[in-house]
């Protein structure tokens, strides 16, 4: 019975693989993503209950992902070598976005913006704070790292901020941090800090685009919030 299982899931593997194949990877849902990855790890048996699992357990595929190596393990049939399998694709896909990053782009919207962001905020439990800084022709220069902290409280230097501007010779800067296991809605504190990073680049000519805040997938800029216009007069 044993024997006849096992065939079964291996025919099941080998069906769903030349389906991906087929189709290139377009409409692969996220149980049949997650299944997939575990064939790596796992194997013999149902991937597909486990995928199943990892789901309901995080909420979201981007979240299975995120997750803490010690919390994988704790959802059922999940052993080390899956959760070491789930962290090295997580850590490989961050590395290969920030990789990007450092070919010739254009910020021309918000959008854009976040398209370059996101990879730093990839399975990151702590705030960070990130400054973009951008030329006369809206092109990116470099992403640096200003601060990190623990949850809910990010260490921000102005002075960090300033010196990447000036070795920069950038003439915008965009902001960006993430709200971990939170909403993406900006602050008061948020605003605050936007405040003064806009007051201090003014002082050498940089002028301040915004302050994007990301958390579970999801972009607000602090310039949405609306009391910002009494604060952030500036952000052009």
């Amino acid at each position: 019975m044993m024997a006849k299982e096992e065939s079964i899931h291996a025919g099941h593997r080998q069906r769903l693989k030349q389906s991906l194949l087929a189709s290139d990877f377009t409409g692969m849902s996220d149980i049949n993503l997650l299944e997939a990855v575990l064939f790596y790890s796992i194997p013999r048996g149902d991937t597909n209950e486990m995928a199943h699992r990892l789901l309901e357990h995080f909420g979201s595929v981007q979240a299975v992902f995120e997750a803490d190596y010690h919390n994988l393990l704790k959802v059922k049939g999940i052993g080390e070598n899956s959760a070491f399998l789930i962290k090295l694709i997580s850590k490989t896909a961050k590395r290969i976005g920030i990789a990007d990053t450092k070919k010739s782009v254009f910020i021309t919207s918000t959008n854009l913006a976040a398209d370059v962001f996101q990879p730093y905020f990839i399975g990151e439990k702590d705030e960070m704070m990130l400054a973009m800084y951008l030329d006369n022709a809206a092109k990116l220069i470099r992403v640096d790292k200003l601060g990190s902290g623990v949850v809910n409280a990010v260490s921000f230097h102005n002075r960090k901020l300033m010196e990447g501007a000036l070795a920069t010779n950038c003439v915008a800067v965009i902001l960006a941090h993430n709200h971990p296991h939170g909403l993406p809605n900006p602050s008061g504190e948020d605003l605050r800090l936007t405040q003064n990073a806009r007051e201090s680049l003014r002082t050498i000519g940089v002028g301040l685009h915004d302050h994007m805040i990301y958390a579970e997938g999801e972009w607000r800029c602090v310039s949405e919030r609306p009391d910002a216009a009494r604060y952030l007069t500036m952000i052009k």
